[in-house]
């Protein structure tokens, strides 16, 4: 098909460019690498046992809660922050707090890690994380989302990703800055990244790193360590770990098979990594998630 524009030019005499890809470059170039992985979309009844018992704790992917009901607080830094009815948070990874409820309440929520360069989430790092109220909702537009017979085509993940966007939009309003100082610290590594996704499993070592890096593996692991703030070690333990949970979740193979595809000695190793990281066995992790 021959694509051809016959728009008369005077229908846009009165025109004027907002935003292009000329006008805002850069941020098109950092906005179209930029990407959110949704894990997946959960339902949940909770009461007390939601509640931490004043212990902080913290989960490797991010939260939008959609609140439909009932109350709860979250504490970070000693800040008390109240999720009501009506309300949807960002609840970001990698960050410890301490949850309290007393009520039945009900909850839509959603997990999801971001991505610029390959693998690496730039939010994980970001020193500014912290629970955010991010707006509020129509609760009969959400409690559609929960009709048993509902399915959830292509349309409906597309609405999906452009409310995830947009609250994503709301939740880091700093996201250009976040971005640039991300790639300040990471983009001499994006070698090594690409290196790690495409060859990424339990046996994978630093020296293979440290030589797509160019240098020796002390040297990278200081250069590493002191631009992103974690070892290349820990790196590759959070990395593994987010594949881990993926297939976990998002698949229905079995433990042993998943360990093999992560290259695990064997599943009882794979089993230790999991519940390590994760605080639950792999096959108890999974059933929590997939029930109902």
């Amino acid at each position: 098909m021959k694509l051809i524009d016959t728009t008369d030019a005077r229908a846009h005499a009165r025109m004027r460019t907002l935003v292009s890809n000329s006008s805002a470059e850069r941020e098109c170039q950092l906005a179209g690498k930029f990407r959110i992985h949704l894990v997946g979309m959960y339902f949940a009844e909770v009461g007390s046992e939601w509640g931490s018992d004043r212990k902080q704790q913290s989960d490797y992917l991010h939260h939008i809660e959609v609140v439909l009901s009932g109350r709860r607080q979250v504490v970070h830094e000693r800040v008390v922050h109240a999720l009501e009815p009506g309300q949807v948070w960002f609840l970001p990874g990698n960050t410890p707090v301490e949850r309290r409820c007393k009520e039945e309440c009900e909850v839509l929520f959603f997990k999801l890690s971001c991505e610029w360069l390959p693998g690496v989430d730039p939010l994980f790092d970001w020193p500014g994380r912290e629970p955010r109220k991010i707006g509020g909702f129509d609760p009969a537009e959400w409690r559609r989302w929960l009709e048993p017979d509902r399915t959830i085509g292509v349309a409906g993940l597309l609405e999906l990703r452009g409310h995830l966007l947009s609250w994503m939009a709301v939740a880091v309003p700093e996201i250009d800055e976040v971005i640039t100082r991300h790639l300040e610290t990471h983009t001499q590594f994006t070698e090594v990244f690409k290196f790690i996704e495409r060859n990424l499993g339990a046996d994978l070592r630093l020296g293979p790193l440290a030589k797509t890096y160019g240098t020796t593996l002390d040297a990278f692991s200081m250069a590493f360590s002191r631009s992103t703030g974690m070892s290349p070690k820990d790196y590759l333990t959070r990395r593994l770990n987010q594949e881990a949970l993926q297939w976990v979740i998002n698949s229905d193979l079995k433990m042993k098979e998943i360990a093999d595809k992560l290259r695990f000695s064997d599943e009882y190793y794979f089993s230790r990594f999991f519940k390590k990281l994760n605080g639950s066995a792999p096959a108890s992790y999974r059933r929590r998630w997939l029930r109902g």
